[in-house]
């Protein structure tokens, strides 16, 4: 007997054994005037949707699972079916247990007029992620006002100090202050960009630096110059001023001098804008300057003075743009590689 005869149903029988044994819930159906008939369904399919196997087939895929006020979206997922195409989206839909959110993926085969439809439970994930945002900003809100209270209370404790030691020690209580406001702040800018979809367009840079300047306070106490007016426009997804705000902050709080100066510069390199923020100081440790660059990833123990830096990376990795540091004699520059915007 021939081996390759054997192939065909070795292959139905694997398929079938994965059918039934994979944790999601799966639906192979059929389409009749792009309406899905259920042909079969596994153990899974019936236990979250609390459905009878030998009772289902036949039945209107729709009519069994889907909410009345959710009938249009799936009208959608099954003209895309039935021309071919797959589907991806999260949904809400009727199961045992009420209704919950689901991660839906729609597999057509045989030309769209069959198909299969499988769905993951996500509603304890997608719970757990909105509890934990309201936390985050009960957090964020409890940690501002109490940081609000500590710098009056050392503002006022350093100002009637009769004993020098008792003076310092209020500032520097003062400064850690400012420095956990600051990360407090940091994260509050790396949750928004994270969370946010850029849609890229072409942007200004002497928009994005005049934004960035009016978000550091500390500028006011530094020479900054800027020279980016002859530099095109470059592609950004809108945050590009958190990055160069954190830059230009980090060069000046960390200056050896009494009054810090950064230049914030930018010039046309092939396709690529190269937006540099360099100052006069001490330049960023090795783990520091490794974690900027992207050489290492971020980890709890190893975050450096804060979060900017992975913020800066962040915001210009999202925008196809690379980010890199020189050290120079008289201080660093970290330089933001940015793709110019199409016809300019």
């Amino acid at each position: 007997m021939d081996d390759s005869s054997l192939e065909p149903r070795e292959d139905a029988g694997r398929f079938q054994y994965l059918f039934e044994h994979v944790q999601d819930a799966v639906v192979e159906f059929e389409l009749r005037d792009e309406e899905p008939i259920v042909a079969t369904v596994n153990d899974a399919f019936c236990e979250t949707f609390g459905v009878d196997r030998g009772e289902v087939v036949g039945a209107s895929l729709n009519d069994l699972i889907v909410p009345s006020d959710r009938m249009t979206e799936s009208d959608r997922f099954d003209q895309r079916t039935a021309a071919g195409k797959s589907n991806y989206a999260i949904v809400d839909r009727h199961t045992e247990d009420g209704l919950k959110t689901l991660l839906y993926r729609g597999i057509p085969y045989d030309g769209g007029d069959r198909g299969f439809a499988l769905y993951t439970d996500l509603t304890d994930e997608i719970r757990q992620e909105r509890e934990l945002a309201v936390l985050n900003r009960v957090l964020r809100y409890n940690l501002s006002e109490e940081v609000d209270a500590l710098l009056d209370a050392t503002e006022d404790l350093a100002a009637s100090a009769e004993d020098p030691e008792v003076g310092d020690a209020a500032r520097e209580i003062r400064e850690h202050a400012l420095a956990l406001e600051r990360t407090s702040e940091e994260a509050r800018d790396v949750e928004r960009v994270l969370d946010a979809d850029p849609e890229l367009e072409p942007t200004d840079l002497g928009d994005v630096v005049a934004s960035a300047l009016d978000d550091v306070p500390l500028a006011d106490y530094a020479d900054v110059t800027v020279d980016v007016a002859a530099a095109p426009p470059v592609t950004s997804g809108g945050h590009l001023d958190r990055a160069v705000a954190a830059l230009v902050d980090n060069a000046i709080r960390y200056a050896d001098a009494q009054t810090p100066s950064v230049r914030v510069t930018a010039e046309r390199v092939d396709g690529m804008v190269a937006l540099s923020v360099a100052d006069e100081g001490p330049g960023l440790p090795d783990d520091e300057r490794r974690l900027l660059t992207g050489d290492v990833e971020p980890t709890p123990l190893d975050h450096g003075s804060g979060l900017g830096l992975w913020l800066v990376r962040w915001i210009t990795t999202a925008y196809d743009g690379a980010v890199t540091y020189e050290e120079r004699d008289d201080g660093g520059a970290v330089t933001l590689e940015l793709r110019a915007a199409p016809d300019h």
